[in-house]
């Protein structure tokens, strides 16, 4: 392979200099490729560290480090290093439950120490022992409002690093848009937030007591409980490579760190407009962090070879500073939403900033018979949206066929109760005729499925048989959102609602919008040749300019 100046300079970098760095590299610049040559450049005697963005990075950097004969350079996630920080400094076994919170919340609400619990639906206005049934419904959605936003303040809490204070708290709940700005510019925020601030507390020493006497740890106390009890790991290494800089945790940054000896070298690689992952936990400022550390050069990899010339022309709207390698011819449509099915070819590549168009076309393309691939964490949450539409029973019942029909007309009963939460009556009618024609796309592919597979006696049964056909295939067309297309290339790519993107709403932050014009720029550089901008399904409504007074024939 002939390399670019840029790249040689970095393997001069990592070959002579002593000092950290830091590499700006645009998407498609091939800095796997950098990494694994450079990594062949430094002295067997050193020891390396690969720290990989998540599992299946991990996975495709070993083989490549293994190709080359390089398996002496250790690859691992952040998870896998905080958890063999946790395990070399104990003598005990340590237990995952990633429902651990859940549990520990669940009994928070149900004990409601200190009257907690109490106080926020007292500020609320939700009586806490309603007798009247439209009361009771209030209080449960409002219990199951404030398990979600707990949830969700832990995890932050700890893969901030976030000190023990109520103005520390404060900033990092503010900083999340954890309950909109709404909320936050009320006059009972600062008395709300305080019985967060004081529950969170109780919530976090049940969970350290959980791990300190029980062994049982979350996937997030893999990275704060190293820090938390200062915790060091036994080996360290002279070299250490930090993939995905842009988008880390303080949590995954302080776990890393910890590995590097003191006369050690960081090279990180990144891309700061790639930086997506704000919404869960990563730090915005990581990349900046790390090209802070003293001592740190900067360099730069910015010729993409990936992606044609009109393609990266659309990309220097958001990065100005991406040049093609080469030039390379691509095609670039725009299509509309019904159009794909016919476009769409084995092996291409779907992605959306949402997973609602993707669910619409996926139940499409299986009752058009197209193979079809998700990742492997969505599969259940596509099962379960199906086997929600039936009570327990109707999924182990032997006779499947007459529970069709009354699983379709409980679900529209459903569907039309939810609409009433929604005051736009023209977004009323959309989601009800959407969700409608979801349900049948459904409900189809149950009925084409029960067809086929006559030997199936329940429910349960056909969804193990409708589990393999959005499985792991070579020839199937592969949907993704673009936060999990993330490093994934293509020769054609679909970008469904592209028309809508960025995806911007009211109450977002600065930095969420320059994250959602990030996720613009992402999924635009995926592709290899062919890019199809799909743009976003408009529904439409039954004219209600007609009344009652236009059927009488008797009044002229």
């Amino acid at each position: 392979m002939k390399f670019t100046e840029e790249q040689k300079k970095v393997f001069n970098f990592v070959k002579f200099d002593s000092n950290h760095g830091i590499i700006d590299a645009v998407a498609g610049s091939g800095k796997t490729t950098t990494i694994i040559e450079s990594a062949s450049l430094i002295n067997p005697k050193n020891n390396i560290l690969f720290c990989a963005f998540n599992r299946s990075i991990r996975k495709e950097i070993q083989n490549k480090f293994i190709e080359k004969q390089l398996d002496r350079i250790v690859v691992k996630t952040m998870h896998a290093l905080g958890y063999d920080i946790l395990k070399s400094n104990s003598k005990l076994k340590y237990n995952l439950d990633n429902k651990k919170f859940n549990k520990i919340i669940d009994e928070v609400i149900k004990v409601n120490p200190e009257n907690l619990i109490n106080s926020l639906l007292k500020i609320n206005q939700i009586d806490p022992a309603p007798t009247d049934k439209t009361e009771k419904e209030q209080l449960k959605k409002y219990l199951y409002f404030i398990k979600n936003v707990l949830l969700d303040i832990i995890n932050k809490y700890r893969l901030t690093l976030t000190k023990d204070s109520f103005e520390e708290f404060k900033n990092v709940i503010i900083h999340f848009n954890i309950f909109g700005e709404f909320k936050t510019s009320s006059k009972t925020f600062d008395k709300e937030l305080q019985c967060y601030y004081e529950i969170n507390k109780y919530i976090l020493n049940k969970g350290i007591e959980f791990a300190t006497r029980q062994s049982l740890i979350d996937y997030t106390d893999m990275l704060y409980l190293p820090y938390l009890w200062k915790l060091y790991p036994v080996r360290k290494f002279d070299l250490l490579f930090v993939d995905e800089c842009q988008d880390l945790s303080n949590s995954q940054i302080a776990v890393a760190l910890k590995y590097v000896k003191k006369d050690g070298r960081i090279l990180s690689v990144g891309d700061p407009f790639q930086s997506i992952y704000g919404f869960a936990g990563a730090d915005i400022e990581s990349y900046n962090r790390l090209k802070g550390i003293p001592n740190t050069v900067r360099l730069s990899l910015s010729k993409c070879f990936r992606c044609p010339n009109d393609v990266i022309e659309l990309a220097q709207n958001f990065r100005e500073d991406i040049y093609p390698y080469q030039d390379k011819i691509g095609i670039i449509e725009k299509i509309d939403f019904e159009e794909v099915v016919e476009k769409v070819k084995k092996g291409n590549l779907i992605i959306s900033r949402l997973k609602t168009p993707l669910l619409d076309l996926l139940f499409v393309l299986l009752n058009k018979e197209i193979k079809v691939e998700v990742h492997e964490d969505d599969v259940k949450d596509i099962l379960n949206s199906i086997r929600f539409l039936f009570s327990k029973e109707e999924l182990r019942q032997e006779n499947i066929e007459p529970i069709l029909e009354d699983a379709r007309g409980r679900n529209i009963y459903f569907i039309e109760k939810n609409s009433k939460d929604i005051d736009d009556l023209e977004d009323r009618e959309i989601y009800v005729v959407r969700e409608i024609e979801l349900l049948d796309a459904k409900l189809d592919l149950v009925k084409k499925q029960l067809s086929r597979h006559i030997e199936v006696d329940n429910i349960n049964e056909l969804l193990k048989k409708i589990e393999n056909l959005i499985s792991s295939s070579e020839d199937a067309v592969k949907l993704s959102t673009i936060h999990r297309a993330k490093g994934l290339e293509n020769e054609t790519i679909f970008i469904l609602d592209f028309d809508l993107l960025p995806l911007y709403r009211d109450d977002q932050k600065e930095w969420e919008r320059m994250q959602e014009r990030n996720l613009k720029y992402v999924a635009l550089t995926r592709t290899k040749k062919i890019l199809y901008l799909v743009n976003s399904r408009k529904f439409e409504l039954e004219s209600n300019s007609s009344s009652l007074f236009d059927e009488i024939d008797w009044i002229e």
